[in-house]
């Protein structure tokens, strides 16, 4: 007679997990050998893209709503989301290396948390190019060097990342999003002080710096603040001041590991929801996937109403405008893009009556791409 889990001994237990862990591998594989099949299939259609954002997007969406259900039906054990997401986009990633490889570029170095989000978004099988700065990422991936690129748009409290935002405004830069990533984000500070009152200098990124402001203001009052190509590069600089340390950096824990200094203060960050979104780019956007957004760039020439008359045709058709944001256009004085989220895909009636609306205002657009919305985990 089979015995329950409850009259199960300690060795009962682990050899029934031997078990189900060899039926998990077996699936996998089975899933991974459907995954090449599909690989073939691409192969054979000219300019099929290998990596379809709105597809894995439907199959986490459809896995976290089962987890939800099943643990509501059957009392099974509901494993936290996060989980879900993290062991899915793994196996996720590694069936998508079997199909085609993929080489993708990030704000660096290792331990970022732009390179934390390209491991989230594609897994630990794919490729990593570490990037020097924001207009490295999109230049490898429009030279094609570069399969996809991450790189972070806004922050939830801090705002828009407005290097990010000046190379979308290049109307003539061919690149799309075809996903976006959201990321909580706790901010360490790494030193080897051996106390705050020892720390002259914080090296950082403009948006870390940003986000702990408050922290900084009442803990390191006279410290100077340096702005730093990213958080790793700050590291990197604290890294090297040993022999007289008084210098620390804003990093992530993983950078912080990485380096191997201590965390003289955890979870600095000013809100500790703290969340950051990042744009997946690449040759090609996303098909529809039922929840999307369409990202637009738009020049308007400067004159009363402007902002009013970009706004009705989307108002006309009760479609959602997320994000409106404005930026110098950098080649006319006082003369402004705006950059704006729409709810909708850019395939849908509506949003493609709209667009076509504002285009015959005279304004300039530029479709960044839709993608799929991103779940907050």
């Amino acid at each position: 007679m089979k015995k329950t889990i409850e009259q199960m001994n300690l060795d009962d237990l682990r050899t029934a997990i031997d078990a189900v862990d060899d039926k998990v591998l077996g699936l996998i594989q089975h899933r991974a050998a459907l995954a090449s099949a599909v690989g073939e299939r691409k192969t054979s259609q000219l300019n099929a893209p290998f990596y379809v954002p709105s597809r894995e997007a439907n199959i986490i969406r459809r896995l976290l709503d089962r987890n939800a259900q099943n643990a509501a039906k059957d009392h099974a054990t509901k494993i936290p989301d996060e989980a879900i997401h993290g062991i899915y986009r793994g196996i996720i990633g590694a069936c998508l290396a079997l199909e085609h490889p993929m080489n993708i570029a990030f704000l660096g170095p290792e331990g970022t948390f732009s390179h934390t989000a390209a491991q989230r978004q594609f897994g630990d099988t794919a490729q990593y190019l570490p990037c020097p700065n924001l207009n490295r990422v999109f230049e490898e991936v429009e030279a094609g060097r570069a399969t996809y690129g991450v790189v972070p748009i806004e922050n939830a409290f801090e705002g828009a990342v407005n290097d990010t935002h000046d190379k979308f405004a290049d109307f003539d830069m061919n690149v799309l999003i075809c996903a976006e990533i959201q990321l909580s984000i706790h901010h360490q500070l790494l030193s080897s002080c051996e106390k705050l009152s020892d720390i002259d200098v914080v090296y950082s990124h403009p948006q870390p710096l940003g986000q702990c402001k408050a922290w900084l203001g009442a803990h390191l009052p006279k410290a100077n603040l340096c702005e730093v190509a990213s958080t790793g590069k700050g590291g990197e600089i604290v890294q090297q001041d040993v022999e007289q340390p008084h210098s620390a950096a804003i990093v992530s824990m993983v950078m912080a590991e990485k380096l191997g200094l201590p965390v003289l203060a955890a979870n600095i960050e000013d809100h500790h929801h703290n969340t950051t979104r990042f744009f997946v780019i690449g040759k090609h956007d996303s098909p529809p996937s039922g929840e999307d957004k369409t990202g637009l760039v738009v020049a308007m020439k400067d004159e009363a109403g402007a902002l009013f008359h970009l706004i009705k045709p989307f108002a006309a058709r009760n479609l959602d405008l997320t994000r409106i944001e404005s930026r110098p256009s950098k080649k006319k004085l006082w003369e402004y893009v705006f950059f704006m989220d729409v709810l909708g895909h850019r395939h849908d009636h509506a949003v493609a009556q709209a667009i076509d609306d504002v285009k015959a205002m005279g304004a300039t657009v530029k479709v960044l791409g839709s993608y799929p919305i991103s779940r907050k985990l």
